[in-house]
């Protein structure tokens, strides 16, 4: 199992990784955690034009690309984001000894999925994702959420 700092440190290369790849296609990118202290549904808010991204960040360093993912989170990341006029995502970040591999979802797909996943095990799951089931790339987003 992770420790705290090692949980820390997975989150913050992933949050990193995911904003410059954002940045990089063109996104407006501000750091929730920074203006909020750990903010509770999403990490990212990204803006291109109009459109406003709400972004959730889940980084891992498991050799299959596994993530935890609650529906729970999910669906108040997607509440949160009507709220606000944005697009709830999820960035996917499976940090690789050769660099990081990013894969974006929409909040509701990875809600759907992990419920899907939770209700099928018969225990406790901890991993409910994997970065194989999510296609799109930053370069991706602008087609992705229109």
């Amino acid at each position: 199992m992770q420790s705290t700092a090692d949980k820390v440190r997975v989150g913050a290369a992933a949050e990193a990784a995911a904003q410059a790849a954002l940045a990089a296609t063109g996104w407006k990118v501000v750091n929730l955690n920074e203006l909020a202290n750990n903010f509770r549904f999403a990490d990212v808010l990204a803006k291109q034009g109009s459109t406003k991204l709400l972004v959730q960040v889940k980084g891992t360093t498991t050799s299959e690309g596994k993530f935890g993912a609650l529906p729970q989170r999910a669906q108040g990341l997607n509440d949160l984001a009507q709220e606000l006029d944005a697009i709830a995502l999820y960035a996917l970040v499976h940090l690789t000894a050769g660099g990081p591999v990013i894969r974006f979802g929409h909040a509701q797909q990875v809600a759907s999925l992990a419920a899907e996943r939770i209700a099928a095990y018969h225990g406790t799951l901890r991993y409910h994702l994997y970065i194989t089931d999510f296609i799109y790339e930053a370069k991706d987003l602008a087609e992705f959420v229109e």
